[in-house]
């Protein structure tokens, strides 16, 4: 359906007003990480598919498969995963949630960029495998936000995670790609204030989003 076609087809029942307020608040509630999690609860199938989906088909660099995306949910892993990723400085309980989303680079993506193919061919130099190093993130980063967003206005919480042991992430996924960012997606713990860690019980400190200046030419 195209993005015309569904406004005509709600247009009888939903407000434009009441519409555009609903994305305002979803990308509102984006921008908050949450750091516990209702495990009483399951993200139905459809809704879980859809999140996927968008992990997978966000835009990258001539549409390259620069990543690949593990989804568990499983409990006992996730454990793990929760003491992987505990620093000095806190615990990350993001990764406690529902469902997380583990996106790792891919060694095997699809060699279309001029840069991937250098480095195929073993005539890279460093400018090369630091713009493919930067095409990676950017594309993961990408996809993070479509996740963001798509889990969103579904009506779940997210909270992303980078702070975690490689090695032991690795063992737990079961793959020599390397870990980048960690995403998890679930139903917020409706006892608890958002920055109550599930992990420890301590609040972690929030910050405000400064406004980007924005400049219409």
């Amino acid at each position: 359906m195209t993005p015309a076609a569904f406004q005509e087809a709600i247009a009888p029942v939903v407000d434009k007003q009441q519409f555009n307020k609903y994305i305002n608040d979803a990308i509102l509630r984006g921008q908050r990480c949450q750091r516990n999690w209702d495990l009483s609860k399951q993200i139905p199938k459809e809704d879980l598919d859809l999140i996927v989906h968008a992990a997978t088909q966000a835009p990258s660099k001539q549409n390259v498969d620069f990543y690949n995306v593990y989804v568990i949910e499983d409990r006992e892993t996730l454990e793990h995963m929760y003491e992987a990723s505990k620093t000095e400085a806190r615990d990350n309980p993001q990764v406690l949630a529902n469902a997380v989303l583990i996106f790792t680079e891919n060694k095997h993506s699809v060699f279309r960029t001029s840069e991937q193919k250098k480095i195929a061919m073993g005539i890279d130099s460093e400018k090369d495998r630091l713009t493919n190093y930067a095409d990676m993130h950017e594309a993961i980063g990408v996809a993070a936000g479509f996740v963001n967003m798509t889990a969103s206005m579904l009506g779940y919480q997210t909270g992303c995670d980078k702070c975690f042991n490689h090695e032991e992430v690795k063992k737990l996924l079961n793959t020599n790609d390397k870990p980048i960012l960690a995403m998890g997606v679930g139903f917020k713990d409706p006892s608890k204030q958002r920055r109550e860690s599930q992990g420890t019980g301590k609040k972690v400190r929030s910050f405000d989003k400064p406004n980007a200046k924005v400049t219409y030419l």
